[in-house]
């Protein structure tokens, strides 16, 4: 496309989301294909990666078909951008991903992200009128909802970030607007934006400020006392320094000043502004102009008692605090409570460097204003040996309040006795940071309802009776993310999106290892954040990257780790390198060599110090950094080495699997190869159970497999697990197992083990014929025979030549195809093998029907079938069998007979929830009701098949669905979505080199369409 045409095109995502050449408006499509629009002019001339792309259309699980899916949307936007679609120079190609190469001026939301710079340096030089212009143009953009109708969580996030925006320049251009003398004018937007927005501030010091000038002083006054409250009431919080600072010049008649206050813009401060330390109260107002103080319970009770001190021992709150928002509202609601009849405890709990003290002194600080007679705190030295004494913190805190220090009691019950005493009747805040245990604490809380007590420890101490006890997480992506900004500044952080996603993940969103990557980058402006990411990409290396000065996430996590006892220290050594994700109980015994009760005895007493994190019953996971740091400790003296803690897992994980294979797939012979095995694993009632245990345990099994390449005495155990893990598509991808036979296979070959080379060749194959390539599985199985033959491998000989079949028939070579299935069912007869001998005469009967030889076909399918239903133990095989059934039957032009055992079909997989099966006979029952004249029924079957497809297939099925639909939808006379869909199909089809192309090509010709590059 020529530059000229290229500046012609311009977008709108302010709104609806449209897009234009010249006045010409150019369709976008449905919505999943809008919001991948979307997130290419979100990062308008940027590359977006596949991954960014798949988590702006779905978040959690990808369908299989993700890639084809977001090829199809690209492609049908090149269509409609481009002159040539088949070289495009506006929708690129970059990486795995797309760029969109469009100026920032073409973009509605870039246009008014510059007119927003504009607004900030016209009012800053004093331009005021010209920057109220500007703020309005950039106002006028926005044309409805951002994003209307745009679904996906990309989506949902912008949307606010730009809801952000819009509210932020209709804050400046009011505050413009009072500037210029427009009170009565800008009093319509305020009450508007403040009913909008009820607890935002800055609207309301605005129309506070503006009744103000219009000689309203007394309803302005009623502004700010109305959102006292609501913020009181909604957040425990305090009116920030704008609102209370005009609400201080309004009381005392002065004018407004002209200079406006520093702007609280989109990304200005993510952190929780200060509380002010004391916020006018009308009542105290009143008390003052009638000459005397306003009185509370605390001075009638200090009347009473004598003054004593109010301390105020807090230390200073972390500059950027970030994230928590909704967890500390509820612990503010929680200590400022008025209706409290016994302490208020609250104690926090969490791993080493999660933040645990910056959240205790965040809410200390919010509170503080309601215990008005002091805040005492004190490091209790939890992690140290030794902890802080009880009795020594006790006369820390009695001369705080006081006491003569010579006259303190010698006894530490005498201590606390007195430092209750002290307290009663008062109104005091204590914070207890670090704490060792209960028994360290129990001397230092006071002992009346007015006072509050926040703690901090890592252990959770579960014998503390406390009010509430919070388990601090770590920060979420986002909260992270912000963290960053704040010390590196957003430009900076938006040249390097990705590669700040990248940072916070490599420091797995903990918060003290975030803060110090983030004050080593504001140190040095010079470093790019993707040059520390660098730094940081080795795990074992990482740990001594995560310092700054004194602070270091080694040395927080080593004060937890000095505290564990040996049995508790070498689990949590040698278990790190094997527990990725996570662990199940079993597992952990199995590693551990120890029964179940003991191992969940030791798990559960490093979860109790926040050394692992349980992530549900039973299951165990290591923080990122915490197996980071665990990995650089010694390795224990009595432990086996860390490869055969590597394979004792593999066995356990293989005996496990191998039992959970025999449940899905009863009768297949190839479990009895699988080994030798190493020791026991566990058994299953049946398949539910087998097949919940292995979406349990999916990621960890492929972690051990991963790690295995590097161990030539793991890779035969790995391999076979994978093989028995390829059983169950539904539970574990099968892109996942085809990377890691890959991985395996080349392992294998640099080792010289011809046997695992075979196995995982074999695999390889089976894997690109279940993701419809044919052409890629041919060569991977033909190396598989060949090993196999070598070892006398024949369990998977016989797969392999089964597969060698049918790669040659999907290409269309039947006699060929036909031969080797007769190889394969040589050995399945001398091997015994019935399950083997059932699934290669089912696919030798489709190649006869694929031939033109459906006649051929019928009868071995229905003496398969008779079989496997007097067995009744194969659902999956039984499903088969009706399948090619039916096309047998079709192929014969017997519409009903093959109609009903296409619904016979669906109606077995859905009930056994074989998915990939079920959209195979979805769309073969809708050809067959097309050809018997009934096109409702082929539609709705064959609408429905497309969805699962695109759920469970690989191309080659979401290509044949898509050709059955349009083969529907053509003779509904809907030649439009025919065309569409077919054209899908033919792109697919010939993509793979399948011959399905040619009934693409010929169907396409029925409505219409072109017949470029037919075969």
């Amino acid at each position: 496309m020529s530059a000229h045409l290229a500046g012609d095109l311009t977008f709108r995502v302010l709104g609806r989301v449209r897009a234009f050449r010249g006045e010409a408006e150019i369709p976008v499509g449905p919505p999943q294909q809008v919001a991948l629009l979307s997130a290419l002019l979100l990062r308008a001339g940027h590359p977006v990666t596949f991954d960014d792309l798949a988590d702006a259309l779905w978040e959690h699980d990808l369908p299989k078909s993700a890639a084809t899916t977001v090829r199809t949307y690209v492609w049908r936007l090149r269509r409609v951008l481009e002159t040539d679609p088949s070289a495009p120079d506006i929708l690129l190609s970059a990486g795995d991903g797309y760029r969109l190469a469009v100026e920032d001026s073409a973009v509605d939301v870039w246009h008014a992200e510059a007119l927003t710079r504009q607004t900030a340096r016209l009012k800053a030089e004093g331009r005021v009128e010209e920057a109220e212009e500007s703020a309005a143009r950039a106002l006028a953009l926005w044309q409805g909802t951002t994003l209307a109708g745009v679904p996906g969580p990309f989506a949902e996030r912008r949307r606010d970030s730009l809801e952000e925006l819009r509210v932020f320049l209709q804050e400046e251009r009011l505050e413009l607007a009072i500037r210029l003398g427009r009170f009565q004018s800008s009093l319509p937007g305020l009450a508007e934006l403040t009913a909008e927005h009820p607890l935002r501030e800055r609207p309301h010091a605005l129309l506070m400020r503006a009744m103000c000038a219009m000689g309203r002083q007394s309803e302005a006054l009623a502004v700010y006392d109305r959102v006292r409250r609501r913020l009181a009431e909604d957040l425990g919080v305090d009116p920030g320094q704008e609102l209370v600072g005009e609400y201080t010049r309004i009381l005392n008649g002065l004018p407004a000043v002209d200079a406006p206050s520093e702007p609280q813009g989109p990304g200005a401060a993510t952190g929780v502004r200060p509380v002010a330390e004391y916020v006018p109260d009308p009542s105290e107002n009143r008390a003052a102009q009638e000459g005397r103080p306003a009185e509370t319970g605390t001075d009638r009770d200090r009347q009473r008692t004598g003054f004593l001190p109010a301390p105020a021992q807090l230390p200073a709150a972390v500059p950027f605090f970030v994230g928590r928002d909704e967890l500390g509202r509820r612990m503010c609601e929680l200590l400022t409570a008025s209706d409290q009849r016994a302490l208020t405890m609250v104690a926090v709990s969490g791993m080493s460097g999660v933040g645990k003290t910056a959240f205790a002194l965040h809410v200390a600080h919010r509170v503080r204003h309601h215990y008005p007679d002091g805040q005492l705190y004190a490091d209790l030295r939890g992690g140290s040996v030794p902890p802080a004494d009880p009795f020594v913190v006790l006369g820390s805190f009695l001369t705080a309040l006081g006491a003569s220090a010579d006259g303190l009691p010698e006894e530490l019950d005498d201590r606390a006795r007195l430092f209750r005493s002290l307290l009663d009747r008062r109104r005091m805040l204590v914070v207890l940071d670090n704490a060792h245990d209960v028994v360290q604490l129990r001397s230092l809380l006071p002992g009346n309802a007015g006072c509050a007590v926040i703690t901090t420890s890592r252990p959770r101490l579960s014998g503390l009776d406390a009010t509430a006890h919070v388990g601090l997480d770590v920060f979420t992506r986002q909260e992270a993310l912000a963290l960053l900004e704040e010390a590196v500044g957003p430009s900076r952080l938006s040249a390097e999106p990705d590669a700040a996603g990248e940072l916070v993940a490599a420091c797995g969103h903990l918060p003290l290892a975030t803060r110090i990557v983030a004050a080593r980058l504001a140190a040095r402006p010079a470093w790019t954040i993707a040059s520390l990411v660098r730094k940081l990409a080795d795990e074992r290396g990482r740990i001594a990257h995560l310092r700054l000065g004194d602070v270091a996430v080694d040395a927080a996590f080593e004060l937890g780790y000095r505290q564990l006892s040996a049995p508790q220290a070498r689990a949590f050594r040698v278990l790190a390198p094997v527990a990725e994700p996570d662990l199940g109980l079993p597992a952990v015994a199995a590693v551990l060599g120890i029964d179940e009760d003991s191992a969940e005895e030791v798990m559960e007493s490093l979860v109790d110090g926040s050394m692992v994190e349980s992530v549900a019953p039973g299951r165990y996971r290591y923080h990122d950094l915490l197996r980071a740091f665990a990995r650089t400790l010694p390795w224990p003296a009595d432990a086996e080495p860390c490869g055969a803690i590597l394979r004792r897992l593999l066995d356990f994980l293989l005996a496990s699997a191998g039992a959970a294979f025999r449940h899905v797939v009863p009768g297949d012979d190839v479990h009895d190869s699988f080994g030798p095995l190493g020791g026991a694993g566990l058994d299953f009632a049946d398949a539910r159970t087998a097949r919940a245990w292995i979406t349990e345990e999916a990621d960890g099994m492929l972690a051990a497999v991963r790690q295995s390449v590097g161990d030539p005495a793991a890779l035969r155990t790995a391999t076979d697990l994978l093989i028995a893990l390829s059983a169950f598509g539904q539970e574990v991808p099968p892109s996942r197992l085809a990377e890691q036979a890959q991985a395996l296979a080349q392992a294998a070959e640099a080792h010289a083990d011809r046997r695992t080379l075979g196995r995982a060749r074999w695999l390889s194959g089976a894997l690109a014929l279940r993701a419809g390539d044919p052409a890629g599985a041919e060569p991977l199985a033909a190396q598989a025979v060949a090993a196999c033959r070598d070892t006398g491998d024949k369990a998977i000989l016989r797969q392999a030549l089964n597969d060698l079949g049918l790669a040659a028939q999907f290409l269309g070579r039947y006699e060929e195809a036909l031969a080797h299935f007769d190889a394969s069912l040589a050995l399945a007869e001398e091997l015994g093998h019935r399950s083997g001998r059932v699934a290669t005469t089912l696919n030798a009967a489709l190649t006869r029907i694929r031939g033109g030889q459906a006649r051929e076909a019928v009868a071995p399918c229905e003496a398969v079938l008779s079989d496997l239903r007097s067995e009744g133990d194969d659902a999956a095989m039984t499903a088969y069998a009706l399948y090619v059934l039916g096309l047998a039957l079709h192929g014969e032009s017997r519409w009903q007979e093959a109609a009903t055992r296409f619904a016979e079909c669906l109606g077995l997989c859905r009930a056994t929830g074989i998915r990939d099966r079920a959209a195979h006979a979805g769309y073969r029952l809708a050809d067959t009701l097309t050809r018997m004249g009934d096109l409702d029924g082929a539609l709705r079957h064959a609408e429905w098949a497309l969805t699962e497809a695109q759920e469970t297939g690989g191309d080659r099925e979401l290509a044949t669905a898509r050709l059955v639909l349009g083969r529907v939808l053509a003779e509904r006379g809907d030649a439009d979505r025919a065309r569409g869909q077919l054209e899908e199909a033919y792109e697919t089809f010939s993509r793979l080199g399948l011959p399905e192309a040619r009934q693409a090509a010929d169907a396409l010709e029925t409505v219409g369409g072109p017949r470029a590059g037919r075969p």
